[in-house]
């Protein structure tokens, strides 16, 4: 209901903190939150711009703490379409991919499903189920209809 993190109710503070671009927030994501953040020993901050860096000035970043200071993540890029940093919090790797967040696994070798492709997945086992649903209730009646001619 509060639409954020309170500190007090959860005991400590995150282990990892996403920002994502606007350009009402930017200079400030980079800035000040990111000094506040290192202050509260939040041990990774990543900032992740979908405009391709024109919030940012870059795709995809991420600092872990460090003896108290922030370190830049090292960011890996394959082409201009696609970023990606690892991410030790949460073991996974973060990626920029045409202007999408995605979450990628290293140890299973593949993507965290997004709401969207879940929701889809949801739906498409939904309409299977009740179309072999159907089929069986087809094939008890033609069964029926052999026995009682």
């Amino acid at each position: 209901a509060r639409n954020g993190y309170l500190i007090p109710e959860q005991g400590k503070p995150p282990d990892f903190v996403l920002e994502v671009a606007s350009a009402s927030t930017a200079l400030r994501d980079q800035t000040a939150k990111r000094d506040a953040y290192a202050a509260m020993a939040i041990p990774e901050y990543w900032r992740f711009d979908p405009t391709g860096g024109r919030q940012y000035q870059t795709h995809l970043a991420g600092d872990r703490l460090v003896d108290g200071v922030y370190q830049p993540i090292h960011i890996d890029q394959s082409d201009p379409a696609h970023f990606w940093g690892r991410s030790a919090v949460l073991g996974l790797d973060l990626c920029w991919e045409e202007g999408r967040l995605r979450f990628y696994d290293p140890v299973t070798q593949r993507y965290l499903s997004t709401f969207m492709e879940e929701s889809a997945a949801r739906t498409q086992e939904t309409e299977a189920r009740s179309q072999a649903e159907a089929r069986v209730r087809e094939l008890e009646e033609e069964l029926r209809r052999l026995r009682n001619p």
